[in-house]
């Protein structure tokens, strides 16, 4: 990957353009102001494409995840009808007694949900839990649910795919399910999303767990709220155990965006923290120890709009 690395230093200065095909991985806490973020999300959008949907099957309050999303769009002049929630969730949101949330488990093989991703500019996966998004989107075969393949088909014809915390993890190739970085390094690794379930995201003591992604980014590994969470070591042990020849780990600050244009195969970070990246193209990795030679790290500053 160090054509990546290479198109990541050159590419931090230049402008926003509206080129099809783009995934924007955000490190979660996305600040409403944040605009260089969100005008990398709307600028890109197809004109002949103005809806926006929000994928809410990460969040504990799926209900209300469109809706704090167009709000936020607003300040960028975004109309409110103009984003909808696609009815894909695991749990109940508790602020919507009217509605049962839970109820949305099969949303993704709906017509009428498949049919509002197939309209869309922009699609966002809403920050949660991770195993969530892909328990809703993928078949229990490993499979693309209908919803997921349209997905694929709209960022292939040119929409915007994003995500922030949760949202993110899922969006390359390999997925980092969950692991505290105090035993990230020495752990044994699983490759089972049910062991997260456990424990927890940030409970202390526990191992990595790996999955695959949903595969917009081919070859890449997110972590998120990186430099808040000290998440350096899970980062570096992902890379190393991740079975894989072509492997990039990317860590995402919060409040921080990796902009990544298939177009032009070029990407950079946009907001307000550092991508921090672990690329061992160059070297040898082995999962034991987390152990590597030669490998790049380089972390670099996002360009902001403030």
């Amino acid at each position: 990957m160090r054509l990546l690395l290479a198109a990541l230093l050159v590419a931090a200065t230049a402008p926003v353009q509206a080129d099809p095909g783009r995934v924007v991985a955000v490190g979660g806490a996305l600040k409403d102001d944040n605009a260089a973020v969100f005008r990398a999300l709307i600028d890109a959008m197809p004109k002949d494409a103005p809806q926006i949907v929000v994928i809410p099957a990460a969040s504990g309050y799926p209900g209300g995840a469109a809706a704090r999303f167009a709000d936020a769009l607003a300040d960028y002049g975004i109309d409110r009808s103009r984003v909808v929630t696609a009815q894909v969730a695991m749990v109940d949101d508790p602020e919507t007694p009217d509605v049962d949330e839970s109820r949305w488990q099969g949303g993704a093989s709906a017509p009428d949900q498949v049919a509002s991703i197939e309209r869309a500019g922009l699609i966002w996966f809403a920050g949660g839990d991770q195993a969530r998004i892909l328990a809703t989107l993928v078949k229990p075969d490993g499979s693309d649910t209908p919803m997921l393949a349209a997905i694929r088909q709209r960022l292939s014809d040119g929409a915007v795919i994003g995500g922030t915390s949760a949202g993110a993890a899922v969006l390359g190739e390999h997925m980092i399910g969950c692991g505290s970085p105090d035993v990230a390094l020495t752990a044994p690794v699983s490759r089972k999303l049910a062991d997260c379930a456990a424990s927890g995201e940030e409970a202390g003591g526990t191992p990595l767990v790996l999955a695959p992604g949903l595969g917009f980014l081919p070859g890449m590994v997110f972590d998120q709220h990186f430099s808040q969470r000290g998440r350096l070591t899970r980062l570096v042990r992902a890379v190393a155990c991740v079975d894989a020849d072509a492997i990039t780990g990317i860590g995402v600050d919060e409040d921080t965006g990796f902009v990544f244009d298939l177009a032009r195969q070029i990407g950079y970070p946009a907001g307000r923290g550092t991508i921090t990246l672990v690329d061992p193209s160059d070297g040898r990795k082995s999962c034991d120890g987390a152990v590597m030679d030669n490998v790049r790290l380089a972390r670099i500053p996002a360009r902001t709009e403030d």
